[in-house]
């Protein structure tokens, strides 16, 4: 098979997560080595060791990438301000856009294959991926409780209940080849999880829910 080459002028970093990416999806984790990632994606060991120290944190940092690509573009302190209804837009479809990308379904794979021999995989991908997404939608939950948007008894059922109405079975069915939900099905899903939402926790004056717009959202 012929080697695949990158231009120099590619960021280094970024160059050896996705040859590494591509080799775990091909040869698993326990098949890679440092050797063969830098005869891949070229350079040296000493290159790549002086951006990754071991191949759990290559794996890792393929998670980290994976989750910040997707997460909303607000920081912070503007999601958590932003109206009960429109908050849960953005972090609905930043989540399914990461969960249900063929590059998580591809981590999934790979963690619960090698999990025998390596169940660190598994707890990384959990605590980098979908625990990030859960703690991002806590703690807006936990403003919009504080400002007497919604009442809730239990931040992190509500949560699991939100994101599980979006991704649910979905992630599963796509890691088994059963089939991949098209983005007109994940936007149904993500509003139907936005009205259960409301209509099990929602509280006060429905105007302060989202704000006032004169055309149609886009999604």
């Amino acid at each position: 098979m012929q080697t695949k080459r990158y231009s120099s002028c590619v960021d280094r970093r970024t160059l050896y997560l996705d040859v590494a990416f591509r080799l775990f999806a091909e040869h698993g984790y326990n098949g890679v080595s440092m050797d063969r990632l830098v005869a891949e994606a070229g350079g040296s060991k000493a290159t790549l060791y002086r951006y990754f120290s071991s191949k759990e944190q290559l794996f890792e940092a393929i998670i980290d990438d994976l989750t910040t690509s997707n997460a909303p573009t607000e920081a912070t302190s503007e999601l958590l301000d932003t109206p009960l209804i429109d908050g849960l837009r953005l972090i609905g479809h930043a989540t399914a856009a990461a969960a249900l990308s063929q590059r998580a379904v591809v981590l999934l794979r790979l963690a619960l294959g090698e999990f025998g021999r390596f169940p660190q995989l598994a707890a990384a991908l959990f605590e980098r991926g979908p625990a990030v997404s859960y703690g991002r939608l806590h703690d807006f939950i936990a403003a919009k409780r504080a400002a007497g948007d919604v009442q809730v008894s239990d931040i992190y059922i509500a949560a699991e209940q939100f994101l599980g109405g979006i991704v649910g079975h979905q992630q599963l069915r796509m890691a088994l080849g059963v089939s991949t939900p098209s983005a007109r099905e994940i936007s149904d899903r993500v509003e139907s999880a936005i009205s259960a939402f409301v209509a099990m926790h929602g509280h006060g004056s429905p105007s302060r829910w989202t704000a006032a717009v004169s055309e149609p959202r886009s999604v």
